[in-house]
């Protein structure tokens, strides 16, 4: 659960530019925002610090694809197989 106090105080506008980046996708399916259908956009951040405002760290997800993500992370490993593309396009 996010805690006000886990993330820096200008969260809302940092999340809102990386949202926008991604022209209101997921990053990894595809889908718009559309939170009444369960497609909410969330950011994720790839290194797992939430205080590191890198905004090339950071990926729009849909809170689907986020939940999936941060199931299969391990420790100093970003991605499990091959490379998504927003990883790729960040040069990681």
């Amino acid at each position: 659960m996010m805690r006000k106090s886990d993330y820096p105080e200008n969260w809302e506008e940092i999340s809102i530019r990386v949202k926008e980046r991604a022209g209101w996708k997921c990053e990894n399916c595809g889908s718009p925002n559309r939170p009444k259908e369960g497609f909410t956009l969330t950011v994720h951040h790839i290194d797992g610090d939430k205080m590191n405002l890198d905004e090339n760290l950071m990926v729009a997800l849909c809170q689907r694809c986020h939940l999936s993500w941060q199931n299969v992370l391990i420790i100093g490993q970003l991605w499990m197989c091959e490379k998504p593309e927003w990883i790729k396009k960040r040069g990681l």
